[in-house]
């Protein structure tokens, strides 16, 4: 009998229509997600012993740093005696990859598999994969994958089931109901017989001796909202942000990796190198994702590093990895450490398989 612990987190999962006809989180949806197993025809519905935690009763278009903590609390507060075989979050599909990304770098170390499991509708409905979703985590736990934080989810458009590395799933597109990531895995079918030979690959291609753990999620720590985000667009104005309020700020990048770096005397406020000078005059650090200064880039990232070099500016280009991961490494890093070298160094050190570019 394997013992596996159900977060409720909320999201559409544990949601149902309420008296005003939307989709509201319900009390009552682990229970629901675990009676829907129990009479499945899986193998494993009485082989699985599954205990609810409270529902944090969050809708993942909801989801703050404050929640996040929420989260961690309740992971810390029924997992530390470590008497489960495995964990599953039952959570929201909007933030699902920030928080996936997150809690793959926080249980870097894990000596259980760690799910994520969603829905894209409530599990009333026909169309729900939700049941599917859950159903597969159980069996996965049960069938005694790799320790590690994944994803597992069936797509939409191809009905095929894929199993996703948590620190690489990107979040789900306008307009779709299926989820991406580098090496993500199509699973559909293999808990029925072949499942030996795909567990074994992931072992090979995630081995536990080339994960780094710099955190202790039952340390004395909280998260803290200090990293502000900006994406660019045509005409964007630098100047409407408030820099000095946070530590960081991670700047995403237009799929070549590049942004509007207009130079010269009079460079104006849509122009990246204005909010360079201003996190710099408020000694705010800040990062760009995915892009880089070397190799084979545009012209406007040179004027990036023409602008910062003679001001000896702290600007760092991390490239490899999702935005999601990026953000929530640098959560990580500015809430967890305090001195710089130790947010260098988490930064700069790859913890459960992010890079998925070299």
């Amino acid at each position: 009998m394997k013992k596996i612990l159900l977060i409720l987190v909320g999201g559409t999962i544990c949601s149902a229509v309420n008296g005003k006809g939307m989709l509201a989180v319900s009390e009552g949806a682990g229970v629901q997600i675990k009676t829907n197993f129990e009479k499945s025809d899986s193998y494993y519905a009485d082989k699985a012993e599954i205990e609810l935690s409270e529902n944090l009763l969050i809708l993942s278009e909801n989801m703050t740093v404050g929640k996040w903590n929420l989260m961690i609390d309740a992971y810390r507060k029924y997992t530390r005696e470590k008497r489960y075989d495995g964990v599953i979050f039952a959570h929201g599909t909007d933030t699902l990859a920030y928080s996936a990304a997150l809690f793959s770098m926080i249980l870097s170390n894990t000596d259980v598999p760690v799910f994520f499991v969603s829905a894209n509708e409530n599990l009333d409905s026909k169309r729900s994969n939700g049941n599917d979703n859950f159903r597969n985590a159980v069996e996965c736990i049960c069938r005694g994958i790799e320790p590690n934080v994944y994803v597992v989810y069936r797509n939409l458009s191809d009905g095929q089931t894929y199993l996703h590395l948590a620190s690489r799933i990107e979040q789900c597109r306008n307009y779709s109901e299926d989820f991406y990531s580098a090496g993500m895995m199509n699973i559909t079918g293999i808990l029925e017989d072949n499942f030996e030979e795909y567990f074994d690959r992931i072992k090979r291609e995630y081995p536990k001796e080339k994960r780094r753990s710099f955190i202790d999620v039952y340390g004395d720590w909280q998260l803290e909202g200090r990293v502000l985000v900006i994406f660019p667009y045509v005409g964007i104005d630098y100047d409407a942000f408030d820099y000095g309020r946070f530590s960081a700020v991670l700047h995403g990048t237009y799929h070549s990796g590049t942004a509007c770096a207009e130079s010269g005397e009079n460079y104006g406020k849509s122009s990246i190198l204005y909010m360079i000078d201003k996190c710099a005059e408020r000694g705010v650090d800040t990062y760009f994702s995915p892009s880089k200064l070397t190799g084979e880039v545009y012209e406007t990232m040179g004027i990036i590093g023409e602008h910062t070099a003679p001001k000896n500016y702290k600007i760092k280009f991390l490239y490899g990895c999702t935005t999601e991961a990026a953000y929530a490494k640098l959560v990580l890093a500015y809430s967890v450490f305090k001195d710089k070298s130790e947010i260098a160094k988490f930064i700069d050190t790859e913890c459960n398989f992010e890079n998925i570019v070299k």
